[in-house]
């Protein structure tokens, strides 16, 4: 018989090897661009380099989906503390800076700091709001210091500026607000707090809020900031049903800015077609609705809000990236979880799934072995 933490964790590493397989090969695709600025260039280029990246990211998915994930519930304010001084770090002459934002550090490597917050906020508040049950009811007892911890740490990424990855991380922090017992009452007006403050950024920033007005009146922008959207709706109209084949789409060459980035997803819907993305999309779905299996199951108020926090944070990020590509939502710069190129983004979201399938490892053993499940049987 299959036991149901094999049938599980099988699972997620299938989706989530499957996906950055198919990234892989969607890279060296849409790299192609690389060869009209520069014959000689090697376009293997992205590719060799993304997997670099999935080397480092498959040894840390290892560790955290074997070693005892309630060691980082003691550890979760410290990693808070040095995700803020890295975020700080970024605003000084250490920061890199590229296309009129400062997002990055170069100690040796170059990363972002703000895709660490992501795992940094969901051990944060898992943490203090598993200690804070009892106490959700109140609004200054269980809410109010962590989520001003919270949105002081916004506002540093705010200021970088990257107002799509500040939002995506204020929607993970409510939503794990949500689960750990917060009050609608408290809820609400929070919410709007959050959405007032991030348009207000955005209004603050003419060229952001042109994002705002393209998406509202897109024939107005069609050749400035619409541009690559457009392109991404041609590059689905060429695609049909089933796609010109991997490496015969147009979009890439040229034609569309940040292919193998932030708009990866356009050149799957040209190439792979209709029927491959929404078999993509329903690979999303399923690691977000066994993240929540998962966290429903957990009888350990850290381990359930955790999986909460990773499932959410993989499908809104994936569920708004692609609402961007397609025209539905105004752009954001927010890339597709474990396909578009890039190095901490992929190594933060093989965590998530590290800590996924190390969650479920406890929830659904029949023999408990660990501290964590003999004190849920205890």
């Amino acid at each position: 018989m299959i036991r149901s933490d094999s049938l599980i964790n099988g699972s997620l590493m299938v989706l989530m090897l499957g996906l950055i397989l198919l990234g892989l090969v969607m890279v060296l695709s849409s790299s192609q661009f690389m060869m009209l600025r520069n014959p000689d260039t090697n376009v293997y280029q992205f590719m060799g380099r993304q997997l670099i990246r999935f080397s480092i990211g498959l040894a840390c998915f290892t560790y955290f989906a074997t070693a005892d994930y309630n060691q980082w519930e003691r550890w979760a304010r410290p990693i808070m503390i040095v995700n803020l001084i890295l975020l700080a770090l970024v605003l000084t002459p250490m920061g890199d800076s590229a296309k009129g934002a400062q997002r990055w550090l170069n100690v040796g490597f170059r990363f972002q700091p703000s895709d660490v917050t992501k795992i940094a906020v969901i051990f944060y508040l898992a943490a203090v709001w598993a200690e804070r049950r009892e106490q959700m009811g109140s609004f200054f007892r269980g809410v109010f210091f962590p989520m001003l911890l919270v949105g002081f740490t916004l506002g540093l990424i705010l200021l970088q500026p990257d107002h799509g990855t500040a939002f995506f991380i204020g929607i993970v922090a409510i939503a794990l607000w949500f689960c750990a017992g917060g009050k609608m009452m408290h809820m609400v007006p929070g919410a709007v707090a959050f959405v007032a403050a991030i348009g207000a950024a955005l209004y603050s920033k003419p060229h952001l809020w042109q994002r705002i007005t393209a998406f509202m009146e897109p024939e107005k922008y069609a050749n400035t900031k619409y541009y690559q959207v457009l392109q991404a709706k041609i590059g689905f109209a060429h695609g049909g049903l089933t796609g010109e084949g991997i490496g015969n789409g147009v979009q890439q060459l040229g034609f569309m800015p940040e292919s193998h980035t932030d708009f990866i997803f356009a050149i799957i819907g040209e190439e792979l077609g209709f029927i491959n993305c929404a078999v993509l999309i329903a690979a999303f779905l399923l690691i977000v609705l066994i993240g929540y299996w998962i966290a429903i199951r957990c009888e350990n108020p850290f381990g359930s809000l955790l999986c909460v926090g990773c499932a959410t944070a993989i499908g809104f990020q994936s569920a708004l990236n692609i609402a961007v590509v397609t025209g539905s939502v105004p752009t954001t710069g927010i890339a597709l979880p474990f396909i578009s190129y890039g190095g901490s983004a992929l190594i933060i979201n093989m965590i998530m799934i590290g800590l996924m399938v190390r969650v479920a490892r406890e929830t659904f053993d029949i023999e408990p072995s660990t501290p964590a499940s003999r004190r849920r049987t205890g």
